[in-house]
């Protein structure tokens, strides 16, 4: 069961992904931010200040639109857990197994639901 569930978060990031290439580099104010978005030159991979920078602008963004403050955003993962392999940049796969894995902490730790 954990590898289907797995199976079914990777699929559904990499298909907000391939979503996402669709639009303009613009950080999008709900889920997780796409890597084009945070590899602001192009260049296939991301730097820790294009991370740092790309997580500023979503967060200026948040508080700009005078949105309540985005659940979990304590909780998102550090460049440097991103950086699986330690090079100082993150490819677009570590970026999705990291979002993916951050998301499966986030549903385990809200708990079953009252219905």
């Amino acid at each position: 069961m954990k590898k289907f569930t797995k199976f079914i978060g990777l699929s559904f990031v990499a298909a907000m992904l391939l979503v996402s290439n669709a639009y303009a580099t613009e950080v999008p104010d709900r889920g997780p931010i796409p890597f084009e978005v945070f590899d602001a030159n192009k260049d296939g991979a991301i730097t820790e200040d294009e991370h740092t920078k790309a997580r500023e602008e979503r967060l200026k963004q948040a508080q700009s639109q005078n949105q309540r403050m985005m659940r979990n955003v304590e909780n998102a993962p550090d460049f440097k857990s991103l950086d699986t392999d330690g090079d100082g940049k993150v490819t677009k796969l570590e970026l999705l197994e990291g979002q993916n894995k951050q998301m499966q902490e986030n549903r385990a730790n809200k708990g079953p639901r009252n219905k």
